[in-house]
């Protein structure tokens, strides 16, 4: 039960930063939407209420550990003519994270992992958009974990634009535990980190 405690915490801390940053690779994509799409240029809230984080590690002979961070929040500035001018910010609440493992959360939250008392906050920030396709992108930016920031990438697709200033994106990507002084539990559980992220942004 420790290990896979471990495991999950690890794969927890990694997916944070993660979830983050693909609710704000989703505002730097949607400038690729089809122009019947109508105008999307404009600041986007990202609300918890409008974010589904999810995130899964491997674990070597048995079934992949999940989760998800219930409490992301941030901004994404987009721009449809010039896309690349386009950025995002986002801020996970790392005691917002849950398993469906009471103990496996709470180690999480410990000093072993995320560390929540000294390390309340995850951050992601984006530093580059590169166009892959007519409504996908793939968003470079940084990931600021346990007083460690490193680079990360993540693939957007915008999903679509909805009613009152709405755009719905889908992000996917991942990013290595170990970057961030989360080794327990390696090898057996991964050091990859996969995340899965559906949102809807609202123009304010």
């Amino acid at each position: 039960m420790s290990s896979i405690c471990s495991t999950n915490t690890i794969l927890a801390g990694r997916f944070p930063g993660i979830l983050t940053v693909l609710a704000f690779v989703v505002a730097l994509v949607a400038p690729m939407q089809p122009a019947g799409a109508g105008p999307i240029s404009g600041t986007y809230t990202l609300s918890p209420a409008n974010i589904d984080t999810g995130f899964t590690v491997r674990v070597l002979g048995g079934r992949s550990v999940k989760g998800a961070f219930k409490k992301v929040s941030g901004k994404m500035i987009l721009d449809q003519n010039r896309p690349e001018k386009s950025r995002v910010n986002v801020t996970i609440d790392l005691s917002s994270v849950q398993t469906n493992n009471d103990k496996v959360t709470g180690f999480l939250k410990s000093s072993a992992m995320f560390n929540v008392a000294k390390y309340p906050v995850a951050s992601f920030q984006s530093t580059r958009i590169r166009i892959t396709g007519k409504n996908s992108a793939e968003v470079e930016g940084v990931l600021s974990l346990r007083g460690k920031t490193k680079r990360t990438k993540l693939e957007v697709t915008i999903t679509g634009t909805k009613g009152n200033g709405r755009v719905g994106f889908e992000v996917s990507g991942g990013f290595f535990r170990s970057f961030y002084g989360m080794e327990a539990g390696l090898p057996i559980y991964a050091d990859k980190v996969n995340l899965k992220i559906k949102g809807t942004g609202r123009r304010g």
